[in-house]
C-alpha cells in the first residue's frame, strides 16, 4: 500500500502525523492562518464550484469506487501508489482513515478558509494571548499579525483581550499608606496631647494667683500653680487658686474650706469641660448620727451678678457619716473667664432652712455663723434632786439637722444628783420646756436619761428651736401632779 509523504514541523523538525493540525512534540501549529479571521463567504465562494470545471455539478463522494479513487468537493483525486511532485496540489482530507486511500494533510491553496503558499515556509509559533494589535495601530504584516482580508470587519470590541490595569493596584498601595501614616500620627498626637495636659497642671506655664489690695488676682511672685487640697490636677489655660481656710457648721457638720479655684477644665471631673470652678474642703462629723442631705440639693454658688449655680459634680456627694473625716471637693460649671474669686459666695442651706452665705475670701468674717457657748453652772431643785445648768449653746443646727429659716437651736445641757431614796422616772419632754419672749418651746431631742436613780447621777442635753434674734431664755421646769407632788422650777441664761 503507498503511503503520502510524511511532513515535518516547521518549528522543531519533528514528523507531523496525518491529520493533526498542531505538532505533537512542540506544539507548533501546521498553518499560519489558524489565527486569521474568519472571512465571510461571497456569492461565487458559496456556489462550490470545481476548479476544474466551472459551473459544473459538485459530483457525490463514491465511497465504494472500484479504483478505490474519493472524490470531494473541491478537491483534486489522488489515487494509491499515484506519484508527487512539487507541482501536485495537495487535498485536505474528508474522511481520513479509509483503506487504500492517501490524503495531505495540508489544504490546498486558495480554498475559503485556508491559504498556504508553501510548505518551505516558516511558521511562527501562535502569539501570545495579550499581543493583539488593532488595526489602526499597525497595518504592515508581522509574524504576528495579518491584516484582515478585503471584506472582512475587524475585531469587536467586546471580543478583545482586555487591557491589564494597574489603577486599583496603585490606589490600594496608596490608601493602604494614608492609613498607616494618619494612624502613627494620631497616636503620636494624642501621646504628646497628653504629656502637655500633664504638664500644664502641674503649673508649667503659669503663675500663682494671690488676691491684691485691690480686691482682684494678681500673679504671686513665687511661681507655679497651687493645686487644691483634693490633689486634683487642672488642665487647659492658666487656673486661678485662691487659698481660704474658711470655717463653719452645716448640719453639725464642721466645715474647712480650704480654696477655690478657676480652671477651663480639671483632670478628674468632665462636667466642667467648658470651664469651672472648684471649692476645695475638709469636713468631719463629730456627732454619733449621719446629716441626712446631698451636696446637689443644699450647695449653691452665688456669682457677682447674683445668679445662683448648682455643682456639677462632687468628689463625695453626701455628708460624711458619723464619726467621719474626709477631703472633698465641689465643682461648678462657670464659663466666664477671668472672674473675681473674692466676689463669690458659697451658699449651704435649702430654701427652707436658715442659710449660710459664705464669701469665698480669706479671712471672712463667718462669726454670726458660729455657735455661741455659755456656761451659767446655775443650780436649782426639782423633783427632789440637785440640777445644774452647766451649758446652753445657740447655733444653727443640731443633732444632724439645720434650723429652718427664722429659727435657731438652743442646746442646754443639765446635770441631776439623786440625794433621795426614791429613784426619778419621767419622760423628758412631759417636764421641761424653753421660753425666749413669747414662745415655749418644747424640747425637739434630747439625750438626757428618762429616770435618774437613788443615790445616781443623771446628765444630758435638751433641745429647742426658738426664733432667731432672741438673747434672753429661761429654762421652765413644769409642775407634775405625782404623790408627792412636784413643783416647778426655772433657770434664767443669755446668750447674746
Amino acid at each position: 500500500m503507498a503511503q503520502s509523504s510524511p511532513r515535518f514541523c516547521a518549528q522543531c523538525g519533528s514528523p507531523i502525523e496525518a491529520g493533526h493540525r498542531f505538532c505533537t512534540s512542540c506544539g507548533a501549529t501546521t498553518s499560519v492562518e489558524s489565527n486569521a479571521l474568519t472571512a465571510l463567504a461571497t456569492s461565487d465562494q458559496a456556489s462550490l464550484q470545481s476548479p476544474s470545471s466551472p459551473g459544473a455539478a459538485v459530483p457525490p463522494m463514491n465511497l465504494n469506487a472500484p479504483d478505490s479513487t474519493i472524490m470531494a468537493p473541491n478537491f483534486t483525486p489522488i489515487t494509491p501508489n499515484r506519484p508527487m511532485s512539487a507541482d501536485t496540489p495537495i487535498i485536505y482530507p474528508v474522511t481520513p482513515n479509509v483503506a487504500g486511500v492517501t490524503y495531505s494533510t495540508v489544504p490546498t491553496t486558495g480554498r475559503q478558509f485556508y491559504t498556504h503558499a508553501a510548505d518551505g515556509e516558516i511558521i511562527p509559533p501562535p502569539p501570545p494571548p495579550d499581543s493583539y494589535i488593532s488595526p489602526s495601530e499597525q497595518t504592515t504584516p508581522t509574524p504576528y499579525y495579518t491584516p484582515p482580508m478585503p471584506g472582512s470587519s475587524p475585531m469587536p470590541p467586546y471580543a478583545r483581550a482586555p487591557k491589564r490595569s494597574r489603577g486599583c493596584l496603585v490606589a490600594s498601595v496608596v490608601l493602604l499608606l494614608v492609613l498607616v501614616l494618619g494612624g502613627t500620627g494620631v497616636y503620636f498626637a494624642v501621646r504628646h496631647g497628653v504629656g502637655n495636659g500633664n504638664q500644664s497642671g502641674k503649673g508649667a506655664h503659669g503663675q500663682q494667683s494671690t488676691p491684691s489690695s485691690s480686691g482682684g488676682n494678681t500673679p504671686s511672685s513665687s511661681g507655679g500653680n497651687t493645686p487644691s487640697s483634693s490633689g486634683s490636677t487642672p488642665s487647659g489655660s492658666v487656673p486661678i487658686t485662691e487659698q481660704l481656710n474658711l470655717k463653719f457648721t452645716y448640719s453639725s457638720i464642721d466645715l474647712t474650706l480650704v480654696s477655690v479655684q478657676q480652671a477651663s477644665s480639671f483632670s478628674d471631673d468632665s462636667s466642667t469641660s467648658q470651664g469651672g470652678v472648684r471649692v476645695s474642703m475638709h469636713e468631719s462629723n463629730p456627732t454619733t448620727r449621719g446629716a441626712p442631705y446631698a451636696y446637689g440639693d443644699v450647695v449653691r454658688l452665688v456669682l457677682p451678678d447674683g445668679s445662683i449655680v448648682p455643682p456639677s459634680n462632687e468628689k463625695n456627694f453626701e455628708a460624711p457619716a458619723a464619726g467621719v473625716s474626709q477631703d472633698n471637693w465641689i465643682d461648678f460649671a462657670v464659663t466666664a473667664q477671668n472672674i473675681d474669686l473674692s466676689k463669690l459666695i458659697l451658699r449651704f442651706g435649702a430654701s427652707s432652712e436658715n442659710q449660710v452665705d459664705i464669701p469665698l475670701v480669706p479671712n471672712a468674717d463667718l462669726s454670726k455663723y458660729q455657735p455661741k457657748t455659755v456656761t451659767p453652772n446655775t443650780k436649782f431643785q426639782y423633783a427632789g434632786m440637785s440640777w445644774t445648768l452647766t451649758s446652753a449653746t445657740k447655733s444653727l443646727s443640731a443633732n444632724g439637722q439645720q434650723a429652718k429659716t427664722g429659727m435657731v437651736y438652743i442646746v442646754v445641757t443639765l446635770k441631776a444628783v439623786n440625794s433621795s431614796a426614791s429613784d426619778f422616772s419621767a419622760y423628758p419632754g412631759d417636764y421641761i420646756r424653753l421660753k425666749s419672749g413669747d414662745t415655749t418651746a418644747a424640747p425637739v431631742d434630747f439625750t438626757f436619761p428618762v429616770g435618774v436613780a437613788s443615790q445616781a447621777t443623771g446628765m444630758g442635753t435638751f433641745s429647742f428651736t426658738v426664733p432667731q434674734g432672741s438673747t434672753s431664755f429661761r429654762l421652765l421646769m413644769l409642775v407634775r401632779q405625782t404623790s408627792p407632788p412636784i413643783n416647778a422650777a426655772s433657770a434664767t441664761f443669755q446668750i447674746q
